[in-house]
């Protein structure tokens, strides 16, 4: 099973990250596309960009391109450039987006659930023709491009990831891509993180979202988005006791049982991990475990 790490918010020198991710053993790093969440958020692209520098082996990817803050083009024209500069080492992930706040503070529409998925769903249909021809003529409900040929554009080898959740999107996404995350798509859809939601999440509602991916492809790689928070002390205690004793609540505690719970994942098909801290320092206590 493939582990990587996600920079957040709580981290703010990308390439020190990735460099400590790649000595720890980590396959990948990844970093978030927000303007904010707690804490001002590294620009996704500049972040990436620090992170190849800083690395020879792992794989970078955002997590995920955010499709609310910027056009599909842009998204294309960053993860070729992005591509190129990692010698290969990219691959493309592009998220609906989720955060309510960060979209109506800055003066642009939050779409509904509903819009936000069909336009995510044209967008990767812009991404993959831009990635396959370096031209796109698409005419959507949400989307009109007349792209001509666009000379070094066309990347058909960089890997196009999304992130699913929903029955619409694991039916309707699946098939545009090489590669999808699952989330817990409830818990995200009101526009910010609802842990009640995320802490009503159980392995057999995990299965069977795994099970609606293979029944749209059967050979297609499955990943998985984690919230982590690892360590014995009264914060990540906290965070143990608002989630339960559902799966989410699994990735609480001490590292050595996160690190056995997050590896039994496997059983289910699950073949790459996002990390994502929801404690500071989560990430290096649970290196420490891997050894």
């Amino acid at each position: 099973m493939q582990l990587f790490a996600n920079m957040t918010s709580s981290r703010n020198d990308p390439g020190e990250f990735a460099a400590f991710a790649e000595r720890a053993g980590f396959d990948g790093v990844t970093c978030s596309d927000h303007y904010w969440l707690r804490d001002a958020c590294p620009h996704v692209w500049v972040a990436l960009a620090a992170m190849a520098c800083a690395t020879e082996r792992v794989t970078l990817a955002p997590s995920f391109a955010n499709n609310l803050l910027r056009s599909p083009f842009e998204f294309v024209q960053a993860s070729v450039s992005m591509h190129r500069l990692s010698s290969g080492r990219y691959e493309a992930g592009l998220g609906a987006g989720w955060t309510e706040v960060e979209i109506v503070a800055t003066g642009q529409a939050y779409p509904t659930a509903r819009d936000r998925a069909r336009m995510y769903r044209e967008a990767l249909l812009i991404s993959r023709e831009l990635l396959t021809n370096g031209s796109c003529t698409f005419e959507g409900e949400h989307y009109r491009m007349a792209v001509p040929e666009v000379r070094g554009l066309a990347a058909p080898e960089v890997p196009l990831v999304a992130s699913v959740g929903g029955p619409w999107t694991i039916r309707n996404i699946t098939p545009i891509v090489d590669r999808v995350e699952l989330k817990f798509g409830r818990s995200t859809r009101g526009g910010s993180l609802d842990f009640a939601a995320l802490a009503s999440v159980t392995r057999d509602e995990l299965a069977g979202m795994i099970d609606e991916v293979r029944a749209v492809s059967a050979d297609i790689p499955i990943g998985l988005f984690t919230l982590i928070a690892v360590g014995d002390d009264a914060q990540v205690g906290g965070i143990r006791g608002a989630l339960g004793d559902g799966l989410c609540g699994s990735f609480a505690g001490e590292a050595a049982k996160v690190l056995d719970t997050l590896r039994g994942l496997a059983d289910l098909g699950i073949e790459r991990l996002q990390l994502t801290e929801l404690v500071p320092g989560s990430l290096e206590r649970l290196a420490a475990a891997i050894g």
